[in-house]
Formats: C-alpha cells, structure tokens, sequence
C-alpha cells in the first residue's frame, strides 16, 4: 500500500519548492464511501507575511487564517465569494504561514463520480480545471479545514507516484485573479503547472495591466 506524503516533505521555509514538488502527485478522495483519485497538475504558493495575495499577509491571524500557522501537511479548505471550496496544503515551519493552493487536477480513478458531483456529463478538463471545480468532483468542503493529510486513515491523502515532471516541464507564472490590492503581488511568478497538459486552468497567461 502507497502511504501518504509525510510531514517532513511539506515543512520548507519556501512554499514554491512544495508547489513544484506537488505537481505529478496523487490526491485520493475518500468521501461518503466513494473514492476517487486525480494527478495534480496546477498549484499556486502562497506565503506570509510578506505576499499580499496571502490570507495571512502581515501575520494577520484570524479564524480562519489560524490554520495556516499549523503543522505542516495539513489541509486549508475555505470558502471563495462563500461558494467555492478551495484546497490548500499548509508547508513550512509550525508558526509560518505557507500553504499551496491546488489549482487543477486530471482524474484518474472515479470519473463517473466526479461527473456526478458536478453534474457533468462528458469528460472533458472542465471536470476539474479548476479549484472550485475539482474540490466539488472530488467531494471536498470546508467542513475538512485542518486535517491531517499525512496518515493512513485521513479522508484526503496526496501519494507520491511513478509521473516524474522534470523542471522543463513546469511552467510558472503570475497568480491567478488578483485583486487591486494584491495586484502588486500577482505578478510573482508563483503559479506552477504541466506543460501541455490539457486539464490545466484557464487563463494560460495571465496578465494585469
């Protein structure tokens, strides 16, 4: 049996090294009896106290910041305009606020449940291009904040796997949607993803003006 991902691969002082080092990884839902499994293929580092675009920028902490300063290899699962979950993996020392956001995923076990979640009949990449979308086709809330991603019983493991992606293959750039106030911030090359794979979000190129 594959074991999760241990803690000591998600504790580093710089989220960008776990972004890249997510890429190609298994995450495997287990949910209502239901399992399903994708390869992730779009990530997004996020780090406080200095990035804006960050929950906890200046180490604010709040309710729902507070996980963030937890130990490493824990889930940050929140809410975005109060609809979307959106899936974070928290890195870095207990106490630093790192996390990488898990932007798109490619299924690779569980399609029909997937497309029954999101109400989706064909299996194109609009399944799960996307970090509202995947965390609804794999069953995934909010309710899950603060977990343990790293034992054997967890609900939502990541598993290492046989996919290498060579840095040749990882294309990085801005973050996605940024606002005015973090826009500063949005042209950090902190956004990681396959090269040429097809379940990546959309927009490829993000530009602000």
């Amino acid at each position: 049996m594959t074991r999760p991902i241990s803690k000591e691969h998600y504790v580093s002082t710089d989220a960008r090294e776990i972004a890249k080092f997510l890429l190609g990884k298994m995450v495997v839902t287990t949910i209502d009896n239901q399992k399903t499994t994708a390869m992730i293929v779009e990530t997004e580092a996020y780090m406080a106290p200095d990035d804006l675009a960050c929950h906890a920028r200046g180490d604010r902490r709040t309710p729902r910041t507070e996980t963030m300063f937890g130990t490493a290899g824990m889930a940050y699962v929140y809410r975005c305009y109060g609809i979307h979950h959106l899936f974070n993996v928290v890195t870095g020392p207990e106490g630093m606020a790192h996390a990488v956001l898990i932007r798109a995923v490619q299924p690779v076990e569980g399609m029909d449940i997937m497309q029954e979640r999101r109400k989706w009949s064909n299996e194109s990449p609009i399944l799960t291009n996307g970090p509202g979308k995947w965390t609804q086709a794999m069953g995934i809330t909010d309710i899950l904040n603060g977990l343990d991603l790293t034992t054997t019983y967890s609900c939502i493991q990541i598993l290492d796997s046989k996919t290498i992606i060579s840095e040749d293959e990882i294309i990085s750039g801005p973050r996605v949607g940024m606002s005015s106030l973090t826009r500063e911030c949005g042209y950090y090359p902190w956004r990681y993803y396959i090269r040429d794979n097809a379940w990546v979000s959309k927009p490829l190129v993000v530009r602000y003006t």
